[in-house]
């Protein structure tokens, strides 16, 4: 009885590394898009996020305004309210950029700046004070 050792020749494994290789080249773009797909949602959610702390800030100075007699609520105002700053904000993993429009006492402009560390620019929202409370 001969014993024949059995091994993978070199070229054998090449051709694994090869094909390998080649997967992971087609791959790789599909995962790295999809992480940006999921940053991008991330950082609309922290808008979003802003976006319901504005609304509780407008009650809030509704509420402080009515009892005053008087009702008119500018952009900055809410952003107080809110306990806001007028800047980068943090919500969870998301810093939030917060400014009253310059040219729309109104309307508070709301872009997402950073996302876990990362730079994001692709979610900008805005939000509007309800005409009812101009």
């Amino acid at each position: 009885m001969s014993s024949k050792s059995q091994s993978f020749t070199l070229v054998e494994i090449i051709a694994v590394l090869l094909v390998i290789a080649i997967l992971a080249a087609v791959a790789a773009p599909k995962f790295v898009s999809i992480a940006d797909e999921a940053r991008k949602g991330v950082a609309q959610a922290g808008i979003n996020e802003a976006k319901a702390s504005l609304s509780v800030g407008l009650a809030k100075e509704y509420l402080s305004q009515a009892q005053a007699g008087t009702v008119s609520i500018a952009g900055g105002d809410v952003i107080t309210a809110a306990g806001l700053i007028a800047g980068d904000n943090t919500f969870g993993d998301v810093i939030v950029n917060i400014t009253e429009n310059t040219t729309n006492d109104y309307t508070v402009d709301l872009v997402s700046v950073e996302v876990d560390s990362v730079a994001v620019t692709t979610a900008v929202d805005t939000w509007d004070v309800p005409s009812e409370y101009r």
